[in-house]
């Protein structure tokens, strides 16, 4: 069916269309494009949206057999925005296609950064629900209904960000209030879960702290009588933790909680430290009769501050 481009003489930009007293239906539509990036530390995602809203206008109802194509500002529209946008921008034109009943059809692809809360407690073992709030300025809930629709899992088959795993991408009708218990205005929610991979946490974090910490046991198999090797190990365990744990806290916003993997750097760090008093306390003791109690001490944190390091992983990871 052809599409004709016309302009209406007639302002019909401010007035709402429908019954009196009833609310107009709006058919929302959105489709998730792709999710490219997902930041913890600034508490956002860029994302990739395509949306499509239908309601009808019985006012610019015509004899025709042709499409008409207007201006978007030359007609009444819902003037849609999304709260929780930083910075976005449109990929089509404003403009609204017209059936000869009256049917209004307007689509545009909205691509940018959004905001969103997340709790990260549970970092990096953590899984959030992002989502795009849509409203209506100007009109409630009992003015303007929301019909929410999606097309199959509401998303595309093939998702760029590449350290997470997003589920399907659900469309539901969402008022909203801009102030706590305030009038609520007609809003159409789009949302998605999303699981974080842990590969690159185990490959940049634990890993590497493990061996950090796997360092600082190699004195326990040193004399306690060579006092400088072991120092020099187990300071230098010590300074190399405390620059790593500065070097993953770039990752993470500063939240007033601890996650799961601050608890596990943080157990970390003591068991480092401990090791540090371990050579100082065996070091000093080494000389006569207390040789022998030294040499013991250190065969008995051979496996002892394994262990311990063993139960804070799995507190750290699976109890807590």
């Amino acid at each position: 069916m052809a599409v004709a481009t016309v302009t209406v003489s007639e302002d019909l930009s401010g007035t709402r269309p429908g019954a009196e007293g009833q609310p107009l239906t709006i058919s929302g539509t959105l489709f998730l494009l792709d999710v490219s990036k997902i930041d913890g530390a600034d508490q956002s995602f860029t994302a990739d949206v395509f949306m499509m809203l239908q309601w009808r206008d019985e006012r610019l109802a015509a004899q025709t057999e042709s499409m008409r194509r207007l201006p978007l500002q030359s007609v009444w529209n819902p003037r849609v925005q999304i709260i929780n946008q930083r910075r976005i921008w449109k990929t089509f034109p404003d403009e609204v296609d017209v059936a000869p009943d009256g049917t209004m059809v307007y689509r545009q692809r909205y691509y940018g950064q959004f905001a969103s809360a997340l709790d990260l407690r549970d970092f990096p073992l953590d899984r959030h629900r992002f989502g795009l709030q849509l409203v209506v300025p100007g009109y409630g809930p009992q003015e303007i209904e929301f019909v929410p629709s999606t097309v199959g899992e509401g998303r595309s088959a093939k998702i760029t960000v590449p350290d997470w795993s997003v589920g399907p991408f659900e469309v539901r009708t969402a008022p909203y209030a801009i102030i706590p218990d305030a009038r609520e205005i007609a809003g159409l929610e789009g949302a998605f879960e999303a699981r974080r991979h842990l590969g690159f946490y185990v490959g940049k974090a634990f890993v590497s702290v493990a061996i950090i910490v796997f360092m600082s046991w190699v004195v326990f198999w040193l004399s306690p009588e060579h006092v400088g090797p072991r120092l020099s190990v187990a300071v230098t365990s010590m300074l190399t933790l405390v620059a790593y744990r500065f070097l993953l806290g770039q990752s993470l916003p500063p939240v007033s909680y601890l996650t799961r993997l601050d608890y596990f750097l943080l157990g970390s760090s003591i068991l480092v430290f401990a090791a540090l008093i371990q050579v100082a306390l065996t070091s000093a003791t080494q000389e006569g009769d207390h040789a022998a109690r030294a040499i013991t001490v250190n065969k008995f944190s051979r496996w002892v501050f394994p262990a311990a390091f063993a139960l804070l992983i799995v507190w750290s990871f699976w109890l807590l």
